[in-house]
């Protein structure tokens, strides 16, 4: 039975470096031959399919051969995509094989990492007790044991307050998550979902992503696979009151405690005496764990520099 062999060719290592975000790439050419056994020895059937398998002939899949990547780092992260083959035809059982290898890892891998960040206003709207109420520091409160009234100019009527608008924004932070980042020892696995689930809910202890402290809160992410890296989106929900809510002190039959108030168009009104603040997120933490150091620079200190 004949074999198949391949022989990298002159023209191959084509480089194509791009920016983060969009896949690098490389080419290696092979000619790959057949060659028979003996006289007698005659083609395969479908023996075009053995082709792929010849040997030193990269196969999806494979990092790039150990002769070629030597110790670049980057070269390490290569990752066969494709294999094309065509025939030559003015030569007896031979083929043109392009291996094309490609990775979304940064070629400055000291400092660069893809990220990018979208950013969408919004509002929400909550009720309204106290006007000009003097925010929490950090919007932090022990609730229920260390509410105080939170001051400012009653604006219910009779306990009902008004509505109106708190801004909001949600914050979008996209990365890539690479399988082949770890270029040794074990598989670098899927990306540490049930760590991150666990920030669901809390609040940024230090600014972030241009946020004061206490006004960011972590809301979960989204996963895609794609071959050998996730494409992962993490959401966060900034708020301009820290996500604090006016409530007020009811009396035993959960009705607002209302005493006397404001005087409207004429009539004495009844307001809520005492309001406090809720606090729905009360923990704070470090987001750090979640975005590195080099992913956040990608963002704050974006290239290219200013010249």
């Amino acid at each position: 039975m004949g074999t198949y062999t391949a022989i990298e060719i002159a023209e191959s290592r084509n480089h194509q470096r791009v920016m983060p975000g969009i896949e690098s790439s490389m080419e290696l050419t092979y000619l790959v031959t057949w060659t028979p056994a003996n006289s007698s020895d005659t083609f395969p059937n479908g023996g075009d399919a053995g082709i792929f398998t010849a040997a030193n002939l990269p196969q999806i899949r494979q990092r790039l051969p150990s002769a070629i990547r030597g110790s670049d780092p980057f070269l390490k992260k290569m990752v066969c995509r494709t294999v094309d083959a065509s025939i030559v035809r003015e030569r007896n059982y031979t083929w043109l094989v392009r291996c094309g290898f490609g990775t979304y890892f940064p070629h400055q891998i000291d400092d660069d990492q893809w990220a990018q960040i979208t950013r969408t206003s919004g509002i929400r709207m909550a009720p309204m007790w106290r006007m000009n109420a003097t925010l929490p520091t950090n919007g932090d409160v022990t609730w229920p044991t260390g509410v105080v009234d939170i001051a400012g100019t009653k604006v219910d009527l009779n306990g009902n307050p008004p509505q109106y608008e708190i801004p909001q924004m949600s914050i979008v932070f996209e990365v890539f998550w690479d399988r082949t980042e770890l270029v040794s020892g074990s598989a670098q696995k899927e990306p540490p979902t049930s760590t991150w689930s666990t920030y669901v809910g809390k609040r940024n202890d230090a600014a972030f992503l241009g946020c004061d402290i206490g006004t960011l809160v972590y809301r979960g992410f989204s996963v895609a696979p794609s071959h050998e890296w996730y494409r992962i989106q993490h959401t966060f929900l900034w708020d301009a009151q820290y996500h604090l809510e006016q409530v007020p002190i009811p009396k035993p039959t959960g009705a607002p405690l209302c005493t006397t108030g404001a005087t409207v168009a004429g009539l004495v009104v009844l307001q809520a005496d005492k309001i406090g603040f809720f606090q729905k997120y009360p923990t704070k933490t470090s987001f750090t764990n979640i975005v590195s150091a080099t992913q956040l620079a990608e963002i704050n200190i974006p290239k290219p520099a200013a010249v």
